[in-house]
């Protein structure tokens, strides 16, 4: 009885370290991926939003605004729950205040489009992994059944360049160089950067087809530096002085970038009634976020351990 027992004991242990190597021997032999999706933009900032009083938060999202980005990039595991990924994504963002019913947002009647063009690199971590079943997978049969999705939260930085525009009489300008809030003449309020740093953080699911091929969806929200996303921030300044001070486009267009409703705003004696009134919110920095479908190819390490797309 007492060898039967041992022989249980013995093989129970020999068991568990052959499955582990096994399974430690897996992901080292693919700890290479590269990947690619393509998902929803989205933007939250000054500009659109909802139906209420501005939120800083993601209720205020407006869907309507909503465009589309993509993005590349590759995977390595470190360990067997934890991986690094450097990733270029690439998209466009857009805001509109038509898209409220919320009355000062809807009477400043601002819009902008941005594309983003962004590399990060991440951390992730691997909180449920994939676990292959017995062969055949089938219900009804003894064993261990295999794990097919998995779950990664992610954390990591990012370089990102971005362009905010209008849509004036037709034509796309460029914001910046126009300096709408007086970036370009007033002596407290400096001309924006249109490189900044993305701290891009989420959750990935992944569902594991076989040892080549996996497929994802990840929501990716950025965290920001900067609140000139839209190219609103603080408040108006004279478009006659906006006007003045540039040289980048018609005199009419630079007012009309600074206040569409310029024109109305205007007193009898001359003067712009909504000079130095709120135009945005510098408290709060802008937000964007991308929402991505991706399919995932993993790279078999050859014996040097390099990646290789022989099987």
């Amino acid at each position: 009885m007492k060898k039967i027992l041992r022989f249980f004991i013995y093989f129970g242990i020999f068991t568990h370290f052959t499955y582990s190597s096994f399974a430690q021997a897996d992901w080292l032999r693919y700890r290479y991926e590269i990947n690619g999706g393509i998902g929803p933009s989205f933007f939250l900032g000054e500009l659109g939003g909802s139906n209420g009083i501005g939120r800083n938060n993601i209720l205020d999202l407006n869907w309507k605004a909503t465009r589309i980005g993509g993005h590349f990039g590759g995977r390595y595991f470190l360990q067997e729950r934890i991986a690094v990924q450097g990733s270029f994504t690439f998209g466009l963002i857009h805001g509109s205040d038509k898209n409220t019913k919320e009355y000062f947002r809807s009477y400043r009647d601002v819009s902008f489009r941005s594309p983003i063009y962004e590399f990060h690199g991440r951390v992730e971590y691997k909180i449920r992994k994939e676990r292959e079943g017995h062969r055949y997978d089938l219900r009804g049969v003894r064993g261990q059944r295999a794990v097919k999705f998995v779950t990664y939260a992610f954390a990591g930085v990012g370089v990102y360049y971005f362009n905010p525009q209008a849509k004036i009489n037709g034509t796309w300008i460029d914001l910046r160089p126009i300096g709408t809030e007086g970036q370009n003449f007033i002596a407290t309020r400096k001309p924006y950067s249109r490189v900044s740093i993305s701290i891009p953080v989420g959750f990935q699911l992944k569902y594991v087809a076989n040892t080549k091929w996996a497929f994802s969806a990840e929501i990716g929200p950025r965290f920001l530096f900067t609140d000139y996303i839209d190219d609103v921030s603080t408040t108006y300044a004279s478009p006659d002085l906006i006007a003045a001070n540039q040289t980048t486009v018609p005199s009419d267009i630079a007012k009309i970038a600074a206040d569409p409703a310029y024109e109305s705003n205007i007193r009898p004696d001359g003067s712009y009634a909504y000079y130095n009134e709120q135009r945005g919110n510098p408290y709060n920095n802008d937000f964007f976020m991308f929402a991505m479908v991706t399919v995932h190819y993993k790279l078999k390490a050859n014996r040097n351990g390099w990646p290789t797309f022989q099987r």
